[in-house]
């Protein structure tokens, strides 16, 4: 049985974020791992992130309701996430479950910048 891994990159960006990549899959088998490295990133006081998904091969139910509690967390801290760059077929899962209407969705820098930038806000 083959075996599907989450690859986690976080790097600290204009000290008005931090910005998460992931790449693999994000399911059942993998969100106590993604979970473990938020708990790390948010120790350090974060409380705006964008996680792009442009690498994400598969995000399952598991990985959208990880999301949305991060999502819950940083809101209740003043903070906000942002799903920045999702290709198109987790776009797609995001969209046709209603997700697009939930989370902040950015496809560019642009439109992360007007979501995280407290100053254009």
């Amino acid at each position: 049985m083959k075996s599907f891994d989450l690859h986690v990159k976080v790097e600290a960006t204009e000290k008005e974020y931090s910005m998460i990549e992931l790449s693999g899959f994000l399911d059942a088998h993998t969100v106590n791992s993604f979970e473990t490295h938020i708990e790390e990133v948010l120790k350090g006081g974060v409380t705006r992130l964008a996680i792009d998904l442009n690498d994400l091969s598969y995000i399952s139910s598991a990985g959208i309701g990880a999301l949305m509690t991060l999502t819950h967390h940083l809101r209740k801290k003043q903070g906000d996430l942002v799903l920045f760059r999702p290709n198109q077929k987790v776009f797609k899962i995001l969209d046709l479950l209603g997700f697009t209407k939930i989370f902040n969705v950015a496809l560019n820098e642009q439109e992360l910048k007007s979501y995280l930038n407290p100053h254009t806000r």
